[in-house]
């Protein structure tokens, strides 16, 4: 091979190897906050509902608790002792802000705080758990490691009786 062939040759590897390196960065607006479970941003003058991927949060938890009464006053007590926690959302994300993120598989992955996603910081603050129906090899150890945080701190739902009355427990 002559010289000139050669400098293509890995002029075209090159280009090869970077090119997953130029995807498409996806960053959005957000626009408002409904809860903690639901964001809205704004890309490209398209509105998106963004909810977190991979979790249960609790307001979701309260619609769909295997008791939904007991488990609705039970959020409901726990978030009367804990206001922070109902208006985590607001206090963590700014309307007005540029985020990045990324849907797979019908969620959000919203990165919220450098490399944390909003999903881990919901299960960091106890404030959701994981998705049981989830199965996603790259976030399966994020996310457990954020829940098995929150479970020895105590923090959010693990320090209630949230999970007696929201969540089935598989035996």
């Amino acid at each position: 091979m002559s010289k000139n062939e050669t400098f293509f040759v890995r002029l075209l590897g090159l280009l090869i190897c970077m090119t997953p390196l130029y995807g498409e960065i996806t960053i959005g607006l957000l626009t408002s906050i409904e809860n903690n479970s639901k964001v809205n941003l704004l890309y490209k003058n398209i509105p998106i509902s963004c909810e977190p991927f991979g979790v249960i949060p609790l307001e979701k938890m309260a619609l769909n608790g295997v008791n939904p009464q007991e488990c609705r006053s039970a959020i409901e007590s726990y978030y009367r002792a804990h206001p922070r926690d109902k208006s985590f959302a607001r206090e963590y994300l700014h309307i007005q802000q540029s985020y990045h993120y990324e849907t797979i598989k019908g969620g959000c992955v919203l990165y919220a705080n450098g490399v944390e996603t909003y999903s881990e910081m919901l299960l960091r603050m106890g404030l959701a758990v994981i998705d049981p129906a989830f199965d996603n090899g790259e976030w399966n150890g994020k996310l457990k490691r954020s829940f098995q945080g929150a479970q020895i701190q105590k923090n959010g739902l693990h320090d209630t009786r949230i999970r007696a009355f929201c969540i089935k427990e598989e035996n």
